[in-house]
C-alpha cells in the first residue's frame, strides 16, 4: 500500500471533534483556575454538540442499555427539578431558567455525550485535567517548601486571585492519584512515569494544602481501591510495594505541621460544638467544622418544615433556609461571615429542594454510573470511574456539586470522560509499526 493510499484509508477526525479537543483542553486546564474560561469551554462544547450528535446518528452508533438508563435518570432528575419549582408556586419560565444553573452539572452530560463518545476527545480532556492538576499541585508544593507561600495556603489566592484552587485538593487530586496507581498496576512498565507524579501529588496534598477533605478522601479511598484490586495487591511483590507506599504516606503526614494543626482544630471544634446547647450553637459558630454542622442542622430544619416528597424547590430554598436559620436563632454576625446559601451537604440539599423523589433519582444516577463503568473492558476506565464516584459521594457530605460550580464542572468532565467512550485506553501500550 502506498503512502497516499494509507493516508486515504485512515479515518480522519471530524472538524467538530478537532475543535472539541481544543475546548476540552481549555476546560481541563481552567476548571480549577478560571470561572470565565471554564464557562467559555463549556459553551463551546455545547455549541459543538449538535454536530457531534449528527455524526453519531449518521454513523448509526448505539448507546448501550446501561448507559441509556443512566442518561434516563439524568433527564428524569432535570424534569423533576422543574416540576418541584412549579409545584412550589414558581412560573415555568423561571423554573426552566433555574434549571440551567441547578443541573448543568448533570444535565449537560446528556447534551455532551456524543462529543465525548470520541475516545480521542475524552483522552485529551483527561490528560488536560491531569496535567493541570499536576502542574498546579507541584508549583504550589515548590512555593510552599521554598517559603514563598505560607504552609497550607495557595499561591493562586495571593498572586492570581483564583480563590477556588482549594477545590482541586479534594476529589480531583485524590481521584487522579488512584487513576495513576491503577495505570501502574495495569502496566508496570510505566514505573517512574507514574511514580513521580504520584509522589508529587501526595506530597502537595499533605504539605501544601489545608483541605482536610482531601486527606480523609485519600485515607478512605485507599481502602476501597485496595478491595477493588485485592487479588493483585495482597500477593507477591505488590504487597510489599503497598506496604512501602503506606509507610511513605505516613512519613509525609508525620512531618506536616499543617495536617497536625488542622486535624487538632477539627477535633476541638467538634467537641465544643457537641458541648453547646442548640441556642449556643446558633449564636456562636466559630470554625469550618462547627459551621458545617450548623448548616446541616439548619437544612434538616428546612426539610422538616417542607413537603418530604417534593421539597421546596431550588428557587424557594434560599427563603426557606433563611427562615429555618432565623427560627434556630442564627446570629447576624454569622450571616455576615459565613455562606448560608450553601448547606455544604448535597444529600440534605437535594432532599430539601427536590424531596425524597429527587434524592432517589440523584442517588440512582451515581449507582447507574458505576454499573455503566463496570461493563467497560478498559480496567483503568472501570476502576477509575468507580473510585471517582466513591469520592464524589463521600465529599458531598461536606460540600456541594450543585452550588459550587468548580466541583460541578469537574463532576461533569469526569462522568463524560469515563462513561461516554467505549474504551478510554489510558494505559494501552503504544502499537509498534514496521
Amino acid at each position: 500500500m502506498t503512502h497516499t493510499e494509507a493516508a486515504t484509508a485512515m479515518p480522519q477526525t471530524p472538524r467538530h471533534a478537532q475543535i472539541a479537543m481544543a475546548m476540552v483542553c481549555l476546560l481541563g486546564m481552567a476548571v480549577f483556575t478560571s470561572v470565565a474560561f471554564t464557562n467559555i469551554a463549556v459553551l463551546g462544547l455545547v455549541l459543538l454538540a449538535p454536530f457531534a450528535w449528527r455524526d453519531y446518528l449518521k454513523t448509526k452508533q448505539v448507546i448501550e442499555p446501561d448507559a441509556k438508563l443512566f442518561l434516563g435518570f439524568v433527564l428524569a432528575l432535570c424534569v423533576w427539578d422543574v416540576c418541584t419549582n412549579v409545584l412550589a408556586g414558581f412560573g415555568l419560565g423561571a423554573a426552566l431558567k433555574d434549571l440551567l444553573h441547578d443541573l448543568r452539572t448533570l444535565g449537560f452530560v446528556v447534551v455532551l455525550w456524543a462529543v465525548f463518545v470520541n475516545p480521542r476527545v475524552a483522552r485529551v480532556a483527561f490528560w488536560a485535567f491531569a496535567g493541570s492538576v499536576l502542574l498546579l499541585g507541584s508549583l504550589n508544593l515548590l512555593l510552599t517548601l521554598t517559603g514563598y507561600v505560607p504552609e497550607g495556603e495557595y499561591f493562586t489566592t495571593g498572586y492570581m486571585r483564583m480563590s477556588h484552587m482549594s477545590h482541586m485538593y479534594g476529589q480531583a487530586l485524590v481521584g487522579l492519584v488512584f487513576v495513576l496507581a491503577q495505570m501502574w498496576l495495569v502496566r508496570p512498565q510505566l514505573a517512574w512515569r507514574v511514580a513521580v507524579p504520584l509522589v508529587l501529588l501526595v506530597a502537595s496534598l499533605f504539605l501544601a494544602s489545608e483541605r482536610r477533605t482531601g486527606w480523609l478522601l485519600l485515607a478512605s479511598g485507599f481502602g476501597v481501591w485496595g478491595l477493588l484490586n485485592a487479588k493483585r495487591l495482597f500477593v507477591g511483590k505488590y504487597k510489599w510495594l503497598l506496604l512501602l507506599a503506606v509507610v511513605g504516606v505516613m512519613g509525609v503526614v508525620s512531618t506536616s505541621d499543617v495536617v497536625h494543626r488542622r486535624m487538632a482544630l477539627a477535633a476541638v471544634e467538634f467537641g465544643q460544638y457537641l458541648a453547646m446547647t442548640p441556642q449556643e450553637r446558633s449564636a456562636a459558630v466559630f470554625g469550618s467544622v462547627s459551621v458545617r454542622m450548623q448548616y446541616a442542622a439548619t437544612a434538616w430544619e428546612t426539610i422538616k418544615q417542607s413537603n418530604w416528597w417534593v421539597g421546596v424547590g431550588s428557587l424557594g430554598f434560599s427563603q426557606a433556609y433563611q427562615a429555618a436559620a432565623t427560627a434556630l436563632g442564627v446570629a447576624p454576625q454569622s450571616w455576615a461571615t459565613y455562606n448560608w446559601g450553601n448547606p455544604h451537604n448535597e444529600y440534605l440539599y437535594m432532599l430539601a429542594t427536590t424531596g425524597v423523589v429527587g434524592l432517589a433519582l440523584y442517588l440512582a444516577i451515581f449507582v447507574q454510573a458505576c454499573r455503566v463503568a463496570w461493563s467497560k473492558t478498559d480496567e483503568v476506565q472501570r476502576i477509575g470511574l468507580v473510585m471517582f464516584v466513591f469520592l464524589f459521594m463521600l465529599s458531598i457530605t461536606t460540600n456541594s456539586m450543585m452550588i459550587d460550580m468548580e466541583e460541578g464542572h469537574f463532576t461533569l468532565l469526569i462522568l463524560l470522560v469515563f462513561l461516554a467512550p467505549k474504551s478510554l485506553e489510558l494505559a494501552k501500550p503504544q502499537t509498534q509499526t514496521l
